[in-house]
Parts: structure tokens; sequence; C-alpha cells
């Protein structure tokens, strides 16, 4: 069975430095087999944003996965 793992982060954006961290968090994600889903301003300015991520799961049982 498949299912899906989130994880949700938050990244500032306003300097180069915190766009140049936000990019390496990603891409360490990424290799571990999350896609980026969405991507919200968590500020008025847009300077902070909060990145959705998912990633398939596979369980061998039809028991793990369901949500409560």
């Amino acid at each position: 069975m498949i299912y899906f793992e989130h994880e949700v982060l938050n990244f500032g954006t306003r300097t180069k430095k915190d766009r140049a961290a936000m990019k390496a968090s990603l891409t360490e994600w990424g290799a571990a087999g999350y896609e980026v889903v969405s991507v919200v301003p968590a500020s008025l300015d847009g300077s902070v944003v909060n990145v959705f991520l998912k990633r398939e799961v596979y369980a061998e049982s039809q028991d793990e996965g369901k949500a409560a």
C-alpha cells in the first residue's frame, strides 16, 4: 500500500543568504525523496514562507498509513 509522509518547513527569504539556505535545505529534502507541494507566504511582506513537502511511503500492512 502507498501512502504519503508530509513535512512543513519555514524559511526566511529576505536576504540572499536566506534564499541560499532554503535552496540547500530543499536539495537535502529532495535527496531524501520529498517533493515540494506548495509554498505559502507566512508573513504579509513575503519575507517568510512555509514550504509543504510530501513523499511516497510503501507500507507492508494494509493497516499502516490509515488516517485516524
